[in-house]
Order: C-alpha cells, then sequence, then structure tokens
C-alpha cells in the first residue's frame, strides 16, 4: 500500500501547555497520489513538465515580461445558507490572491531581513471572469445548492453527477470550488499535469477569503494562496519528506512542515543561521504568518506559461484588459476632524475600489477597509492622536501599490457633564433591594420614560453610568454575588408576581457589596445606553451563606406594582433564576447618574501596575490568560474588554472563587469584532478596578 501524505495543519491555543489543538488538511499531495493511481501515464507528463521547467529556470534571459493575467470561475456548492457565501468574501480571495501573488500584501514588511532580499512579485494577477466559455457577460460566480452534505478529495465536487459543478474549460480559466469539506480537510489542487476535466483548486468555505464567514487561524485567504501554488506546480518547502528537497534553490532545506507561526529564526537540518523560511507560503503556518514568495519559486510558477498553461495568456475571459494601469492614489486629505472621527479622500481614476489602511503613528498594526468612493469615514478614533493612512486602487484584475502615508490629528476630546436623576423621594422604609435577613435576595423593579423625564432626562445625557440607594439603617452583612442588569421594557409594571424575562439584559454591576447609611452609589463598569423612548427593567440579584438583620432603604408608594421582590435561604446563586416573587407598591428612592458619554472612567488613563494582575502573552493572537489573586473567600470577578474608544467588546463573570492565585483565559479567535489593533482590558475583583492594555496581531 502507498503511504498517504497528508498535508496537516495545526492551530495552537497555548495556555500554559499545548492544548485544544486543532488540525486541518491539504489534500493535495494525497489527490495527487490518488490520480497517479488512476493514470499511471500522469508520472511521464509530469517528469516532463519538470524538464521544461528545469530549462525554463536554466536558460538565461527567459521570463515572461508581461503580467499574466488569469481569470477566474468559483463555483459555490452550498448545502445550508452558510456555506453560500458572499460575493464580498469571495472578491476579499481574489484580492489576497493579487496581493499575495504581486507582492503588495502588507504584512510583507514582517518577511525576515535575510529572506526578504529573495521575497518575489510573482507578477501574476487574478480576475473574476467577465465572459462566460460562450462569451457571454458573467460575474465568474456560479452558485449551485447540492444535497451532498460534504465533499472529499475525490474530486466528486468537480461534476454535475456527483453533486458538484462541471469544470469550464481550464485552458482559459482557473476553476475554484468552494463547499463544505469534510474530515478536517481544508482544501486541495491538482498539480499541472492532470485531467482538464478536473483541474483547478477546491477550498472549505469557511477559510475561503479574508474575514467575513472565515475562521481564524485560516481566515486571511492564505489557503488559496497555498493552493494555488500547487496548481501552479509549487511543492511544499521541505519537499515532502525529512530535509527534502522542493525543486527550488533559494529555499532553505528544512526537516518538514511548520506549525502556528515560529519564532525566527528556526533552524532544522543543518541550514543557514537563518532557519527555515517558515513564512513562505508554501510551508503549513497559520495565515497569518505567511508572507512571501520566493524568487525562485517565481520562476517554476513562470515557466508554466511557456507549456502546459500557456493557453491562459490567450485568454480574454477578464473581459476588458487587465493590464490596463491601476493607478496608486494620490493627493491624500483628511477632513470633517473631530476628537473620534475623519473622512478620508484622496485622487484616483479607473480604480473599482480601494483600499484604505490606517493606524496610529504609535502603532504597529493596521486598520483596513473598503471604499467604493474616493473617500471614505472613519469613527472610533482616539482623540489628540496622530494617524496615518494609505490607499490602494483595486482595478479589475489587479491592485496598485500603496501610496505614501499621510498625517492628520484628531483634536481633544472634551470632558462631559453628569447629571443626577432623583426618582422618588418617599420616608418609608424597605428591606429590599438590601434586605440581609435572608442570605439570598431577587429582586425587579421598572422606572418608567414618565418618571425619567420629570426628573430631568435628556436625550444629550442618555448614558446611565451609576445607581444609588438611600439606606436608612445599614448590617454591615456583605452581600457576595451583587449584580445589576438592566434592560429596555415597554411594561409599566408588574401584572402577576412572575418575574420579568431577564433575557438580552446588560449586567452593568458585579462586586461584592457592603452597604453604609446614606446613600450607595454602584457606579458601572458599562455604562447602560438609555434609548428615550421605552421604560427601564433593573434587576438586583445575590447570594449569601450567613444572614443578619436587614439593612434597610427608604423608598416610595407608588399606584401600580412596581416592584416585585423574593428573600429566601437558598443554595448557592438558586434565587436568580427564580421565576415568581411577590409585588409590591413600595420601591426604592434611587438616584440615576446620567452623563453623555459611554466611558464611566478615563479608560485610556495609564492603568494602574498591580503586581497580582498580569497578561500574557501580550502582543496576544488568538487567546490571552489573565493571572490574578484574590484576598476574599467568595469573591465575585468580572472581565472586560474594550476597543481604545470604550466600546465594550465582551463581558465574562465568574463568582463564588476561593481565595488565592486564579487564571482565566479567552479564545480571541471568536470575536469578528476585534480586528488587530490595542484593547483594553479590565479585572474587577470585588469593585477594585485594574484595567491593562493588549496589542491583537493575527
Amino acid at each position: 500500500m502507498k503511504k498517504k501524505i497528508l498535508c496537516l495543519l495545526l492551530g495552537v491555543s497555548l495556555v500554559g501547555t499545548l492544548a485544544n489543538a486543532q488540525i486541518r488538511r491539504c489534500g493535495s499531495m494525497e489527490n495527487l497520489e490518488r490520480l497517479k493511481l488512476e493514470d499511471p501515464s500522469l508520472e511521464t507528463r509530469m517528469r516532463q513538465i519538470e524538464n521544461a521547467t528545469q530549462e525554463f529556470i536554466n536558460t538565461p534571459g527567459r521570463g515572461m515580461n508581461a503580467i499574466i493575467n488569469i481569470p477566474v470561475v468559483v463555483h459555490v456548492l452550498y448545502n445550508t445558507t452558510s456555506q453560500n457565501i458572499s460575493d464580498a468574501q469571495i472578491q476579499s480571495q481574489i484580492t489576497v490572491l493579487n496581493e499575495d501573488f504581486r507582492k503588495l500584501n502588507a504584512d510583507k514588511i514582517n518577511t525576515p531581513s535575510a529572506f526578504a532580499t529573495t521575497a518575489a512579485d510573482a507578477e501574476i494577477n487574478f480576475c473574476l471572469a467577465g465572459k462566460d466559455p460562450n462569451g457571454a457577460a458573467t460575474t465568474g460566480i456560479i452558485r449551485k445548492y447540492t444535497a451532498v452534505t460534504s465533499f472529499s478529495d475525490n474530486d466528486g465536487v468537480k461534476y454535475n453527477s456527483s453533486g458538484g459543478d462541471n469544470a469550464w474549460p481550464s485552458g482559459s480559466y482557473l476553476n475554484l470550488w468552494v463547499c463544505n469539506l469534510g474530515g478536517g480537510l481544508l482544501g486541495y489542487a491538482q498539480f499541472p499535469g492532470g485531467p482538464v476535466a478536473t483541474d483547478g483548486v477546491v477550498i472549505l468555505y469557511k477559510s475561503f477569503g479574508r474575514g467575513y464567514s472565515t475562521v481564524a487561524p485560516y481566515n486571511k485567504g492564505r489557503t488559496l494562496t497555498h493552493e494555488v501554488g500547487h496548481w501552479l506546480n509549487l511543492r511544499h518547502i521541505w519537499g515532502d519528506a525529512s530535509c527534502g528537497n522542493d525543486l527550488v534553490t533559494d529555499t532553505p532545506t528544512q526537516q518538514t512542515s511548520n506549525y502556528g507561526c515560529p519564532t525566527y529564526p528556526h533552524r532544522t537540518c543543518s541550514n543557514t543561521t537563518s532557519g527555515d523560511e517558515f513564512m513562505n507560503y508554501m510551508d503549513y503556518t497559520d495565515d497569518g504568518c505567511m508572507n512571501m514568495f520566493s524568487l525562485g519559486q517565481k520562476s517554476r510558477m513562470q515557466a508554466l506559461f511557456s507549456g502546459t498553461r500557456a493557453s491562459l495568456l490567450s485568454s480574454t475571459a477578464c473581459g476588458s484588459p487587465a493590464t490596463t494601469a491601476c493607478n496608486v492614489p494620490a493627493s491624500l486629505n483628511a477632513s470633517g476632524i473631530t476628537a473620534s472621527a475623519a473622512t478620508l479622500s484622496w485622487g484616483s481614476t479607473g480604480a473599482t475600489s480601494y483600499n484604505v489602511k490606517i493606524k496610529a503613528t504609535s502603532a504597529t498594526t493596521w486598520t483596513t477597509a473598503t471604499a467604493t468612493t474616493n473617500s471614505k469615514g472613519f469613527t472610533g478614533l482616539m482623540a489628540s492622536t496622530t494617524y496615518e493612512f494609505q490607499v490602494q486602487s483595486v482595478c479589475s484584475g489587479s491592485t496598485s501599490a500603496y501610496s505614501a502615508s499621510a498625517n492628520f490629528t484628531t483634536t481633544s476630546g472634551t470632558t462631559t457633564s453628569s447629571t443626577l436623576l432623583a426618582i422618588g423621594n418617599g420616608t418609608n422604609v424597605m428591606k429590599a433591594p438590601y434586605g440581609t435577613y435572608y442570605m439570598d435576595e431577587k429582586t425587579q423593579f421598572i422606572v418608567t420614560k414618565t418618571e425619567l423625564l420629570a426628573a430631568g432626562y435628556t436625550s444629550a445625557n442618555s448614558y446611565i453610568k451609576a445607581l444609588a440607594f438611600n439606606v436608612y439603617n445599614a448590617s454591615g452583612q456583605a452581600m457576595y454575588g451583587f449584580s445589576i442588569k438592566m434592560r429596555h421594557t415597554t411594561a409599566a409594571s408588574f401584572s402577576s408576581t412572575s418575574y420579568l424575562s431577564n433575557t438580552s439584559m446588560t449586567t452593568v454591576y458585579a462586586a461584592t457589596k457592603t452597604v453604609t447609611t446614606g446613600w450607595n452609589t454602584h457606579t458601572f463598569t458599562t455604562p447602560f445606553a438609555y434609548n428615550g423612548v421605552d421604560n427601564l427593567l433593573i434587576e438586583i440579584c445575590w447570594d449569601n451563606n450567613s444572614y443578619t438583620t436587614d439593612s434597610k432603604v427608604y423608598c416610595s408608594t407608588l399606584s401600580t406594582y412596581n416592584t416585585i421582590m423574593k428573600q429566601q435561604d437558598v443554595a448557592s446563586g438558586g434565587i436568580c433564576a427564580a421565576t415568581t416573587g411577590t409585588q409590591t407598591t413600595s420601591r426604592p428612592n434611587i438616584r440615576l447618574t446620567m452623563g453623555s458619554s459611554t466611558i464611566a472612567k478615563r479608560l485610556e488613563a495609564e492603568e494602574e501596575t498591580i503586581e497580582t494582575f498580569t497578561l500574557y502573552p501580550n502582543p496576544a493572537s488568538y487567546s490571552i490568560t489573565l493571572k490574578y489573586a484574590t484576598e476574599a473567600e467568595h469573591s465575585v470577578i468580572s472581565v472586560y474588554v474594550y476597543n481604545m474608544m470604550g466600546a465594550l467588546i465582551d463581558h465574562i463573570e465568574q463568582g463564588d472563587l476561593e481565595s488565592g492565585d486564579h487564571e482565566y483565559t479567552m479564545d480571541l479567535s471568536s470575536y469578528s469584532n476585534m480586528p488587530n489593533g490595542i484593547y483594553l482590558l479590565t479585572l474587577n475583583i470585588n469593585g477594585k478596578l485594574m484595567t491593562k492594555r493588549f496589542v491583537l496581531t493575527r
């Protein structure tokens, strides 16, 4: 039995030790072995192609002397809606191909200097076909429902008869099939010399394109870059053998495939001080670690267009000539500059769209966006910060180089005032929400829009930043797991003894709380944005393992049941899931602190340096670990992740922790709203806030 060679890629989340390993397969070599078994003459054809390739490489002055343009047709085979990827996701993949094969990729700056001199512009462009095989107009995208739930590397996806879609003529098109691949298969390509009916590349839909519905760490489009490399006669950089030969002279010999993103230099097979070229597209590192082809690989690819793939040079399927100059944008300008926003513009002609990347001049990573006109607005910027931006033209089948940087500085931020809204002034007393005679309590109460308006609410101050209750007498009993949640509601009162649903509530406060006589203010870690239309539902819950006398608060008597509460001695946390309580017309007097800012405190201020709170790794790629210590038993922690404008990314809670050292690891790979950049992580331990910055780079 022939040994099957599997292309294994490993995505790793490191939390002290190797864990949660994710393996995916590239089946190009396995597919080749199958085709050789089915057609023994394939070996002869491939040997002839290799002889012609070596002759091309060894002949001085041989070269194409022109940009090669390859028309692409994308066959999308979907069994579920999520598999029917968008046009935008497909276009993002074409953009990635053009960046990578033309050495226009922004991350080429990460190529080590030892390899930068051999990093190549392969001078190959790709375009979505504008003409079908009959000469009719096309988008270059075919969408087809299939009853097949997953395909394998047996080429079934390439035939109508097996639930796939027949190839367009391979002499005029690069056929790409996008589908659900089973068995952990990421994709596979057919090497030159194989059957014309199956010529092309198959890719898992979750790894096709950059961003959108792709899944990290294979979400930057490099899977197809790798497989198209095979389609253009490139072998794996380690030659599919221990210290093997990839038939390229300027790539160092390496022992085997590399995984994840190794630390440079990584040396194997007694290679030079430069080590493995693990950032080469033909290795198995993560998408974010790949950034180059070599000059030797370029020669191998270009050799095909003097032979096996020469017919593509005369294909007109791209529609208009793809060699039309794609102008580098000029006259960059920024206008409408505020503390958090700016409109960027530039001059250029002949482009179908533009890629715009921006970063603070002090930062190392870019944020990239797409524009269809000669301007793009950006929001969420930091005040009093100098930014630089660059623009790239995207044309039919090609892209320009990025422009030179232009700089602008945002204005200084203004300090916004807060408004205190007092709702209720009664002199009676009640035990909610601090009734510590029982060990546990759950309370909900409703504040109506009418009451908010009467107290002085205006849309200029629409963020609730704090909530306070006036304590008549304090018991001194700590309340563990004390949390405050809010949401909008159309209900004006409780019509039954059932609690209102707490679905979609926002946790705005979580800490261990001990009250004192007078106004007790809970300053929110996450300000709540009031919509100015509905009423407010506020829920408070806590659980103890002991009890004492009640801490009573001043309250008002209303004409409707605006409060529902329950006190009980139950198992830890059990009361928070209670569905019924007791209605009452008494409601605590409250004060709401309203403001115009989404940020309860200046998160961008200097972080506290506290030895018991550390983050690692920093910079982070796909996970980050918090290491912290708690002094008290039954501690409650909350973790908040913000972008640099204070917008909340996520909020996680852990309760009833023992004293001592703790670690918590966040998986960052699932957050589609976290592009590369700087973020703030706030840790709340029993009401004590600690904030640290971390850099995300994938």
